[in-house]
């Protein structure tokens, strides 16, 4: 008996279900018990209240009477009678003249009073006195008080009974099952031989079901082991194996790092060859391009000085007949004549193309000559545009193009203003040689925005497309498709120049919103206080 209570008290699922169980039934019976004595407090008060009207309704006619004869027997004998009533403690009554009947103890707390005033009527109504009755609570509250203590007593004792029950039915039902499984689970050992979990009744309840579970389990189980033991020697041997595999891969590591440390120095060998064969290329491609960029201007400055030799020579010539005519007695004024006008021609014609010689060189050297001296400015761009747009429509009037441009009125550029004169002027001007050849409606749209502190001017028209061919080579020296017409292909590629020493670029897109072509420059909003322009890069005409 000391062990089952001692295992029903120290069971935490037992002490859990009885604490929940007292809880729970202490709150409902405290519930009930507050709701019931509030109900008898309400039952209590109504009582008073009826006493009140009775008291109203029976006596305050009667003690008018009395008090209008000034009946003191009788007043009395009704004051008597009133306190004799249930819960009344106090009774006072006091007429027009002062005078006042008392019976009873009058108290300050705890009571319900209620006056009452006294009415005779004869031919009117006529005020006698006033009734004061006053109800002790006291009473009721030490009935309550007694009736609470008898029922939470008795519940208190029936809460008790019945989780003590319960706690005895979970112990033998649940609690000894599941310590008899806890015990059995710690004897379970792999090592041991198996033996069956089962408990003493031999109802087929849920803790039959549980007990052949868990004997399934550890059947499954032991199996597992087995399995696990054999795993365990393949492993094993299969690390032996894998210790000989390690060994072995550590000798070819070895002799395979021997084998790269050998192609390395091979390799850089290699490296080294190449390197010294790509400067080697370097160099030839730059004087492949240095060669293309004299031949070209050899071949540009050839064809005006062998003009000018071969004028010069017939000068001679014509000098020489000249003398000889002088000094010949049969000269007419017109054979000189003659001669002077041949030898003016040549003339002429060796100053035009002295001229158009000198001009070629000082165009080339706008392309690869160092300019100097020249600061940056600060300048409206939209203002700067229309300028150059003016000058390039009175260079090629009456050609007429339509140009239109979106720019900001209050945009101001710190950059080159030569340089970007050049840049936008060869390219305006390369457009009105070449785009607009069969266009009757020509137009060329400028748009100019800032985008991540770069100024991008778009130039864009409606002329003929450029051929791919043409496109790819457009921006290098002496490059040009109207060499036969007087071009010398330096427009763009000066224009290309130029923008590499503002900072910026030129970029070609074949088709714009306008149909043609356009070009896009872009350079900085303010160049980089590193750039100390000392150059001065300065064009006068169309570079084509």
């Amino acid at each position: 008996m000391l062990r089952f209570s001692g295992q029903l008290l120290t069971s935490p699922i037992g002490r859990k279900l009885m604490l929940s169980i007292v809880l729970f039934s202490s709150l409902i019976t405290l519930l009930t018990t507050v709701y019931q004595l509030f109900n008898d407090y309400n039952g209590d008060v109504s009582r008073i209240d009826r006493a009140f009207s009775s008291i109203e309704k029976v006596n305050l006619e009667v003690l008018a009477a009395s008090i209008w004869v000034i009946d003191q027997r009788l007043i009395n004998t009704q004051i008597d009678g009133l306190s004799q009533l249930p819960d009344i403690t106090y009774i006072s009554i006091k007429d027009d003249s002062g005078q006042e009947w008392q019976a009873g103890k009058y108290q300050q707390t705890s009571t319900i009073e209620k006056q009452f005033d006294l009415i005779y009527t004869n031919s009117s109504d006529i005020k006698v006195g006033t009734l004061y009755v006053q109800a002790d609570l006291n009473i009721i509250y030490d009935r309550l008080y007694d009736k609470a203590i008898l029922i939470l007593l008795s519940n208190a004792i029936k809460t008790f009974l019945v989780a003590g029950f319960i706690l005895f039915l979970v112990w033998l039902n649940i609690t000894q099952h599941l310590l008899k499984l806890s015990q059995y689970c710690d004897r379970i050992s792999l090592e041991k031989p198996f033996e069956p979990l089962q408990f003493a009744h031999k109802d087929k309840d849920e803790f039959a079901l549980v007990a052949n579970a868990i004997n399934t389990m550890q059947q499954q189980v032991r199996a597992s082991f087995a399995d696990v033991q054999e795993s365990k020697n393949a492993l094993q041997n299969a690390l032996e194996d894998r210790e000989r595999l390690l060994k072995l891969e550590r000798s070819y590591k070895d002799e395979l790092a021997r084998q790269v440390k050998e192609q390395t120095k091979e390799l850089e060998q290699s490296l080294l060859i190449l390197k010294r064969a790509q400067q080697v290329l370097v160099e030839q491609e730059k004087m492949a391009a240095l060669g293309g960029l004299v031949s070209g201007l050899a071949h540009e400055i050839n064809t005006p000085i062998g003009i000018c030799l071969t004028a010069a020579s017939s000068q001679l010539s014509h000098v020489e007949d000249l003398i000889k005519l002088i000094h010949s007695e049969h000269a007419t004024l017109e054979e000189i004549n003659r001669i002077l006008e041949e030898y003016q021609q040549s003339c002429q014609l060796i100053v035009n193309n002295i001229t158009r010689a000198s001009t070629l060189i000082q165009k080339f050297k706008t392309v690869a000559a160092e300019q100097r001296h020249e600061k940056n400015t600060q300048f409206n761009l939209k203002q700067q545009l229309e300028d150059i747009i003016d000058s390039t429509q009175i260079m090629f009037s009456p050609q007429h193009v339509d140009i239109k441009m979106n720019v900001d009125a209050e945009l101001e550029v710190n950059s080159n203003l030569n340089l970007l004169n050049q840049i936008i002027g060869n390219i305006i001007s390369n457009a009105y040689t070449h785009a607009f050849r069969g266009i009757e409606d020509s137009r060329i749209f400028i748009n100019a925005c800032i985008d991540n502190d770069m100024i991008n001017i778009e130039i864009q028209n409606n002329g003929l497309s450029i051929p791919k061919e043409v496109a790819d080579h457009m921006f290098e020296p002496f490059f040009t498709t109207t060499r036969n017409k007087g071009g010398i292909g330096l427009g763009l590629a000066a224009a290309f120049n130029a923008a590499t020493l503002i900072q910026g670029s030129i970029r070609f897109e074949p088709l714009s919103p306008l149909g043609g072509p356009m070009f896009i420059v872009s350079f900085p909003y303010t160049l980089h206080p590193l750039y100390n322009d000392d150059s001065v890069f300065v064009d006068d005409g169309n570079l084509d």
